[in-house]
């Protein structure tokens, strides 16, 4: 397999594990010490390193977008680095929802994912 096939495999593998909402899967996504760089907290946006931290800032995540259904576009995949655009659907009052639109840039070595950093665009 080619190096860029080993990374879209790598990707997907994520990208699955997230759709699941597992996040003992996704960080096993990652390389021991990743860094994933999330789109909300108070850094602006939280910082996690390592597999156990990014295991529980993904339940982080996952608790406040509980409820919600995500929609991925296909990645873009530049050398070592993937673009992830998403659509996340959150409930709203009503029975209505609200679309949040959000993007991923991801960073391989060695075909395996060493960063997350996620965007969001919310509504104001």
């Amino acid at each position: 397999m080619s190096e860029p096939d080993t990374k879209l495999v790598a990707l997907q593998r994520f990208i699955d594990a997230w759709g699941r909402r597992d996040p003992d899967a996704v960080a096993a996504c990652m390389a021991p010490q990743a860094i994933y760089s999330a789109s909300v907290g108070p850094e602006p946006g939280a910082t996690y390193v390592g597999r156990e931290a990014i295991r529980a800032g993904v339940v982080e995540m996952f608790a406040r977008d509980k409820g919600g259904r995500m929609q991925i576009d296909t990645p873009i995949l530049m050398g070592d680095v993937a673009l992830l655009t998403w659509t996340y659907h959150a409930p709203a009052a009503n029975d209505a929802s609200c679309a949040i639109r959000g993007c991923d840039i991801f960073r391989f070595e060695e075909g395996a994912i060493v960063l997350k950093d996620a965007f969001r665009k919310t509504p104001s």
